[in-house]
């Protein structure tokens, strides 16, 4: 085509007007169809095609071409006009087609008399398309359309740059923000979503004048689950615990997940109590079935507090709070089961809150102590170990009970600080006795599962004797049988390496978890330890044959099994008659003494002969029973 200044006018208030066009557009399939219309008209070509360049499988293929939509051609890079264009970089100007073999001959319907194929280039000079226009009849393109296509190639590139950019970034926002208010194990809303999803919920409610339900809902046995057979299991069932939750649930109801094994659901709608006590009672109902992880099936339960709006609160926090508390309140009626809030349950709520602050500071403050308890051979009439028992002596309440603070602790993590220093300060003072020329006897120190399940444990028992200088065969280490749950090889070689150092191992509390004939065969055991729940039937209206039959069956299956076997919780000579008379000498309990303040251990250990005499002979000397030491 010829251009007289007039045209070129034209040409140039075309590009600016198609740049501006092109600057605004923001969708990618919009900005190519624009293209490939302007193109066309800009060098007043019959038809123009849109090529864009497929890095994966080096080809070209057209994204837009008139009048043959649908229908995409592909051609390998350095093959055919779009092919080469692309390959090289350069723009082909052929004037007959006819005559030039890289032309593809009848491609779109109609013979081609003229060809011209320009590069686009991002700003890394990397080719991403091609523009090729053609002429059915009309002469060649001269130099001033090549000049106008690539001003155009230039101006689209940019375009498509600045669309992709936006578009990048667009998915990029979206992701981050689905992030930060989603779980990325259970894909639920997280804290955060539920919070503004429960606030305009309440708002909600609030113009509407209707209820909304809040159920706090906390796994059962979770944590004995993840810390005995590990995090990728616990990480499984926390999953299907989530698909579960929300097939229970109505479409406009929500379910997120708090944190930990906590999951708190929203009923957005609430016309009777009796609705909420349905839906309660069913998602205890599912979540009671087995789940089935990694080949293994295991059983939760949850315990779920329910607070309601606006009865037990208006605003976000305090609808949570006191679901929270109300859950709470489940877990110490034993669990497995739900309740509606009470506003007397708030004083035990702030003092547990009140109490996790306490104990950071206890042991900071020298506040923990040991107390210790003997175990007595009566068989020998002497002291054959100590148990170390931990007690918070709190500069204002005096002492906490430790089935109040224990539970705190491994809620919070901080029985693992607070479990070393047990373990040190027991090897400390068992040194201490011994070179204040005491008889040396075994200190048994309790180990929780997290404690154990810890890399590091190993190094924490190793560092405890080096730094005390107690020999390893005067420490005990007492574990529940729910520990000894989870991978038999990763526990055997934890507890071979333990066994290397020096040290005994305990099975404490024997008989009220997980009893198996197979830990007791395939793991290095010393001890066995008979829980007092067994023992205080004894002389009580509980006792039965039966009762007396499973407790003798206990003590001789450790017995045959080469363990020592002690029994808990003896308070009465009638207890220790029975014990004596199954074979099971070793015993601890009230009946011997409660557990000692260091203080009070020397005039013990110096007067336990004649005293442990004196009750084999005549059983007349056991001390008042105080059951609060």
């Amino acid at each position: 085509m010829t251009y007289s200044n007039n045209n070129r006018e034209q040409v140039y208030k075309g590009l600016l007007r198609l740049s501006i066009q092109l600057n605004s557009e923001t969708d990618l399939d919009s900005l190519l169809d624009l293209v490939v219309s302007e193109s066309s008209k800009l060098v007043n070509a019959d038809r123009s095609t849109l090529f864009l360049v497929d890095d994966e499988r080096r080809e070209v293929y057209s994204k837009t071409t008139p009048g043959q939509e649908g229908r995409e051609v592909r051609l390998p890079l350095g093959r055919g006009i779009a092919g080469t264009v692309a390959f090289t970089g350069e723009p082909i100007n052929i004037p007959d087609a006819s005559v030039d073999p890289r032309h593809a001959g009848d491609q779109f319907g109609y013979v081609t008399n003229s060809i011209l194929a320009v590069p686009l280039k991002n700003n890394t000079g990397s080719v991403i398309g091609v523009i090729q226009s053609l002429n059915k009849q009309s002469g060649p393109f001269v130099q001033h359309d090549e000049e106008i296509l690539t001003a155009l190639c230039d101006l689209v590139a940019l375009a498509i740059e600045r669309v992709t950019i936006s578009k990048e970034q667009k998915r990029l926002s979206d992701q981050l923000v689905y992030q930060a208010h989603h779980d990325a194990l259970t894909g639920l809303p997280n804290r955060l979503l539920l919070e503004e999803s429960l606030a305009q919920a309440l708002a909600e409610a609030n113009r509407k004048k209707h209820q909304v339900a809040v159920l706090f809902i906390d796994l059962d046995r979770f944590k004995m689950i993840n810390d005995s057979l590990g995090h990728t299991i616990g990480d499984v069932l926390l999953q299907q615990v989530a698909h579960r939750l929300q097939a229970g649930l109505r479409y406009s109801d929500m379910v997120a997940r708090q944190g930990g094994d906590e999951f708190v659901v929203v009923l957005t709608v609430v016309k009777s109590l009796q609705s909420v006590t349905r839906i309660a009672e069913n998602l205890l109902k599912t979540l009671r079935e087995p789940f089935i992880v990694c080949g293994q099936e295991l059983y939760v339960s949850a315990s779920i507090g329910i607070s309601l709006f606006p009865t037990h609160g208006s605003v976000v926090s305090e609808i949570l709070r006191h679901a929270d508390t109300a859950m709470y309140k489940v877990k110490d009626q034993g669990k497995n089961n739900f309740q509606y809030f009470m506003h007397e349950m708030n004083e035990s709520e702030q003092r547990r809150l009140w109490l996790v602050t306490q104990l950071h500071k206890a042991l900071e403050l020298g506040e923990l102590l040991l107390f210790y308890q003997p175990q007595v051979s009566m068989k020998e009439e002497q002291i054959i170990g100590l148990e170390a028992l931990i007690r918070w002596d709190h500069r204002e309440l005096g002492l906490v009970s430790p089935g109040e603070f224990i539970p705190l602790a491994e809620e919070t993590g901080l029985i693992i600080p607070i479990g070393t220093w047990v373990i040190e300060e027991a090897c400390r003072q068992a040194k201490e006795w011994q070179n204040r020329g005491l008889p040396p006897v075994r200190v048994s120190v309790n180990v929780s599962a997290l404690q154990f399940n810890r890399d590091d444990f190993v190094n924490v028992v190793t560092n405890a004797l080096e730094k005390s200088g107690l020999d390893p065969e005067w420490l005990e280490l007492e574990l529940t049988e729910g520990l000894l749950l989870g991978d038999t090889y990763l526990i055997a070689s934890k507890l071979h390496n333990l066994k290397e150092i020096g040290v005994y191992l305990a099975i404490d509390d024997f008989g009220t978890g997980y009893s198996s004939l197979r830990y007791l065969q395939q793991l290095p055991i010393d001890t066995l330890k008979i829980d007092q729940s067994f023992v205080r039937i004894l002389g009580s209206v509980h006792e039965t044959p039966k009762a007396k039959a499973l407790l003798k069956a206990i003590a001789m299956l450790g017995l045959n099994l080469g363990m020592r076997v002690i029994a808990e919780g003896v308070e009465t000579s009638q207890q220790m008659d029975y014990l004596t008379e199954i074979g099971c000498h070793e015993i601890q309990g009230f009946l011997v003494s409660r557990p000692l303040p260091v203080a009070d251990y020397d005039g013990f250990a110096r007067k336990a002969e004649s005293r442990l005499a004196s009750l084999n002979q005549s059983g007349l000397n056991q001390p008042k029973i105080d059951r609060v030491a």
